[in-house]
């Protein structure tokens, strides 16, 4: 069986266990080996080993799926060796909105950053030999508070930016700025700039508001670093309510439910950054 960038090969011992190498050479989302491993599988008789080259990137397009999954469908007596040489990498969180702001209204928090995703699982006995690196998804910053207040008359109104989106390999979303809207005698109505994506490596910065007025947006967090909150809601004169910013989104797993299973209970070694359960 052979995939874009993926090789199988698989042959029968004397002894009659049955052997598949499964190679990823090329950068891949979503990998699971119970679906790559083949017809030649004979369940409690097969011993599996993929190796991830070195120079590729393994991730995955959704908070909740690993960037690498055994899959579950094993039984005693097979084996499983994963030799990483490369990188696997959870999706990065989304930043949080920014908070509107309107005349005589008390502003809405900030919107909350995401979670980071999930780089691997493993769901059956796993010896795992990390030669290269392995990060759960940083989490996306939160969106800055809102604020809106009236001095001698002038009505001003400062809505929150959007946090940054967290890094991965398939990066976080920055969030959006809010809006602000009113009237009054004089009025100024500064809206939310918005928070700038994630990279593959970093997470994005925090947007800003016009003029600088209003909640800076939180940044989104690095590989495998929660995402940062946001401002909370100012006004510089006069009276006035505000409301926080949000939280920053925590960091993803870089073994999800999988310690216990992987290298005797010890985990992953080598370089890894996240949670791990």
């Amino acid at each position: 069986m052979s995939t874009l960038g993926i090789i199988a090969s698989s042959h029968k011992f004397e002894a009659g266990r049955v052997t598949i190498d499964l190679t990823i050479s090329s950068n891949t989302n979503n990998y699971n080996i119970v679906t790559e491993r083949g017809g030649t599988y004979d369940a409690g008789n097969t011993d599996v080993t993929l190796t991830i080259n070195s120079g590729i990137t393994v991730g995955s397009t959704s908070t909740f799926t690993p960037a690498l999954n055994t899959g579950s469908s094993w039984t005693t007596g097979d084996t499983i060796t994963i030799i990483n040489n490369g990188t696997i990498k959870g999706l990065g969180g989304n930043g949080g909105d920014g908070a509107d702001a309107a005349t005589g209204v008390q502003p809405a928090a900030g919107g909350n950053g995401s979670v980071g995703g999930r780089a691997v699982r493993c769901q059956f006995t796993t010896t795992f030999t990390n030669n290269g690196s392995v990060y759960g998804g940083g989490g996306g910053g939160g969106g800055g508070g809102g604020a809106e207040s009236d001095y001698k008359g002038t009505q001003t109104n400062n809505a929150g930016s959007g946090g940054g989106g967290g890094a991965g390999v398939n990066a976080g979303s920055g969030g959006s700025g809010g809006t602000a809207s009113g009237t009054g005698i004089v009025v100024n109505n500064n809206n939310g700039g918005a928070g700038s994506s994630g990279s593959a490596t970093a997470g994005g910065a925090g947007g800003t508001g016009a003029s600088g007025a209003g909640a800076v947006g939180g940044a989104g967090g690095g590989l495998g670093a929660d995402g940062s909150a946001g401002n909370n809601g100012v006004f510089a004169l006069g009276v006035g309510q505000t409301s926080l910013g949000g939280t920053g989104g925590t960091r993803g797993f870089y073994e999800f439910n999988s310690k216990a299973n992987i290298n005797g209970g010890a985990g992953i070694g080598g370089v890894v950054g996240g949670r791990s359960s």
